[in-house]
């Protein structure tokens, strides 16, 4: 992070268990609430916060962070609409890509979560807002199609709206949590630079 001062400490397993277990949670209730009060097509949610949870966490937390919060919580969120396991675990999968694309994305092109440049808001935007929304959109209306929840001609449909609902909860949401509590996060050791 340059010249500024950072306070790096080795992760503990405790430390690092807990942040398994809260970003699953967050994400788990985001979800669930998402899909059941904004319902659009079967767990497809018109507004999905948790979403916005799943990019931040991937970012901040590395691999812990894009597991419990992109694909566990994601998961138990999708359980408790009512929705099977099988459907649920591989709707899941395009959950994790909207917080695994982040967390690569962020390492590899060494963007900052505190959005300070240009270069790290067109990582933001690029990898966060677009690319990650698109995979994710195409995994999980895709796997509902798959399954037969809902027809294959209205796929387009269901992944428009994943997709555009994502993007205005990244775009805003997640580029307010990046701006409120990166800053924090990044001096504490709960931010994981690496991976892990």
């Amino acid at each position: 992070m340059g010249t500024e001062e950072r306070v790096v400490r080795k992760k503990s397993p405790t430390t690092l268990v807990a942040l398994f277990i809260v970003s699953a949670a967050i994400t788990a209730v985001l979800g669930a609430f998402g899909s059941i009060v904004f319902p659009f097509l079967a767990p497809v949610s018109s507004f999905y916060p948790g979403v916005a949870f799943q990019v931040s966490f991937g970012v901040w937390f590395g691999i812990v962070g894009a597991v419990a919060g992109g694909w566990l919580g994601p998961f138990i969120g999708i359980l408790l609409t009512g929705t099977s396991v099988p459907i649920a675990a591989a709707v899941a999968v395009g959950d994790f890509f909207q917080a695994f694309i982040p967390m690569l994305a962020f390492r590899a092109g060494k963007f900052d979560p505190r959005l300070k440049s240009s270069k790290d808001w067109v990582g933001h935007i690029v990898f966060n807002v677009v690319l990650a929304q698109i995979v994710g959109a195409t995994i999980g209306t895709g796997s509902l199609a798959a399954f037969g929840v809902f027809p294959w001609d209205v796929f387009p449909i269901a992944w428009l709206g994943w997709f555009l609902s994502n993007v205005v909860v990244v775009g805003v949401i997640t580029t307010i949590l990046f701006k409120v509590f990166s800053d924090y996060l990044m001096r504490t050791a709960l931010y994981v630079e690496g991976y892990i």
